[in-house]
């Protein structure tokens, strides 16, 4: 695997693309949440409402559901890793973008006469000299 800093499980991501995952990182984290909730709701209600407790009842219960279980927490690993790495990818870009932003806002001098250029002029105003 890959390890610059820059990729999600080894492919360079662009900005909108690390956005994307993103998002789509904390809509997966909602989803185990409920489906978390929905598996383990059973139990305890089982649990707290039941007078007569069968404890290898619950075992094989428990254990039927042991795939479910770890998937979901597969899938959460995943989540979570996304939502570390697409953030930093994002925020790295955004960084770079800045930085780019910033450099064409120093102003420039006109080779001909001295007059002060802003970084998106091509020719000078005073003398119409072609920036170089």
């Amino acid at each position: 695997m890959n390890r610059d800093k820059n990729s999600w499980f080894g492919f360079k991501l662009t900005q909108k693309q690390a956005v994307s995952i993103f998002i789509l990182s904390l809509i997966g984290m909602l989803i185990l949440t409920f489906l978390t909730l929905s598996t383990i709701y059973p139990y305890l209600i089982m649990t707290l409402t039941s007078s007569y407790y069968n404890i290898d009842y619950y075992i094989g219960m428990l254990i039927a559901m042991l795939p479910i279980y770890l998937i979901i927490i597969v899938f959460l690993i995943i989540c979570i890793y996304s939502l570390i790495k697409s953030r930093r990818i994002a925020k790295f870009y955004s960084e770079l973008m800045f930085s780019k932003g910033s450099e064409a806002q120093i102003p420039l001098f006109c080779s001909n006469c001295g007059n002060k250029m802003i970084g998106a002029e091509k020719f000078c105003k005073i003398c119409g000299q072609e920036r170089k």
